[in-house]
């Protein structure tokens, strides 16, 4: 670090923090947040019902999964800088492109195309990018990072309809593609950097002397990592799948919020209210669940399921009958966001190490993502079975994250027999070295 750093006390890792908010903000924002405002206006000029169109989104989220995988060579060979720059292009050019759009069809081909896209940007670039630049919170930067999509959503929403209302849905392409051009592309471009010694800084590791000597033992046992080939193999890699995939089933309730409030007979205006504070949920989740696994990594598995199946059992119990336990058990419910996005990819992290992050956590994306596009309509068709009832659902839900504790806490078991044993081999290799 610089003599006028040490002096201000500004290290460039916060400009990476501020680049992994712009694009969660508006790449992420955009593709999952604000997508639902073209829903209606889209289906009704082109001349299909709005479940046709929503394929289009089905296609993001499969492509989502693979995503990863695709991109992982990528960002190994290059930089994730590059990749990143090649992804935000593309995703203005998509958008620009749906403005010119005709046919469903061409909205399923840039559907997938946009979910190579959020492969990156919803979680993995802001994961990997301040486990690079920081040795202390990145849990909560990375949770903070990834709730300003909820954020801007906010503020995005209204705006686009308002454009769509006076000049057209079209012009609400045009918008999207122009706030990725304008506001994500240049932080890309200009701000965002691979590493630390991009810029011939260490990474943050905070100004607490006291603590120094606990943090460098800590930072030592996050640098032991699984192979891959070892990693794909083991009990703690199909738990931690499984426990992933509970945290995304579950999130599979989240979009039906509004529809769940209609079925116990709650105004349509109250439904579109309640299915906001699911959104706050998320957003206090998300920050909640950072500042947490940073005490604690073992939060990651246990306060993220605990506290949205805390709200399912409030709605279970409650039935729906008082207004105010609804409300608190939606936000509670939506705090499950938080265990998706932002504790998934730490607890891959967390069971196996930051060297093969990428690769593992693709190999388990793959999986995921077709659970959760196999699981987000059998829950409407479920709900149809039970003539409108949710109550099903709501009872699969809160076992799901029973399950995901369960699980979740045995990857974290054998995860670190894993680190243990890798640790002992790599010390007895040293000392073949020396000795």
């Amino acid at each position: 670090m610089s003599e006028i750093e040490k002096r201000r006390g500004f290290h460039y890792g916060f400009l990476i923090v501020a680049c992994c908010c712009v694009f969660s903000a508006t790449s992420v924002s955009l593709a999952f947040g604000c997508a639902g405002v073209f829903y209606t206006p889209v289906s009704e000029a082109i001349g299909v019902s709005r479940g046709v169109f929503v394929i289009s989104f089905t296609c993001m989220s499969l492509t989502a999964g693979i995503g990863v995988k695709i991109m992982t060579p990528f960002v190994e060979k290059y930089s994730l800088k590059l990749a990143v720059i090649i992804l935000l292009l593309l995703q203005s050019v998509c958008y620009f492109a749906q403005s010119q759009f005709t046919q469903v069809w061409m909205f399923y081909i840039t559907g997938a195309l946009l979910g190579i896209v959020v492969s990156l940007t919803q979680s993995i670039v802001a994961t990997v990018a301040i486990n690079r630049w920081f040795k202390t919170s990145t849990a909560f930067f990375i949770g903070f990072s990834s709730s300003m999509a909820g954020v801007s959503g906010v503020i995005i929403n209204p705006i686009a309809g308002k454009v769509m209302e006076t000049y057209g849905w079209r012009a609400g392409y045009i918008m999207y593609g122009a706030i990725i051009l304008i506001l994500a592309v240049p932080f890309a471009v200009f701000v965002f950097k691979d590493f630390p010694a991009d810029k011939g800084l260490e990474p943050y590791s905070g100004r607490n002397k006291n603590n120094e000597n606990k943090k460098d033992e800590n930072i030592k046992q996050s640098d032991i990592s699984i192979e891959y080939k070892d990693a794909v193999r083991s009990k703690a890699f199909f738990a931690a799948m499984g426990t992933i995939s509970c945290f995304v089933c579950t999130c599979c309730f989240v979009p039906y919020v509004a529809s769940y409030a209609s079925s116990l007979g709650m105004s349509l205006t109250f439904a579109a209210t309640l299915a906001g504070m699911a959104q706050i949920g998320s957003l206090i989740g998300k920050n909640t669940i950072g500042l947490a696994a940073d005490k604690n990594p073992i939060f990651l598995v246990t306060l993220g399921p605990l506290v949205p199946l805390l709200g399912l059992l409030i709605l279970l119990i409650s039935g729906g009958r008082s207004v105010p336990l609804l409300v608190i058990g939606i936000i509670l419910v939506g705090s499950i966001y938080a265990a998706s996005t932002v504790g998934s990819p730490l607890v891959v992290i967390e069971v196996f190490g930051m060297k093969n992050f990428m690769k593992i956590y693709g190999s388990i994306c793959v999986f995921t993502s077709l659970a959760g596009a196999a699981i987000s309509p059998l829950m409407g068709m479920v709900v149809d079975l039970c003539g409108g009832s949710f109550t099903l659902i709501l009872a699969i839900c809160a076992a799901m994250c029973i399950l995901s504790i369960i699980l979740g806490l045995y990857a974290f078991k054998e995860g670190k027999k894993m680190k243990a044993a890798a640790a002992k081999i790599e010390y007895s290799e040293l000392s073949e070295k020396i000795f």
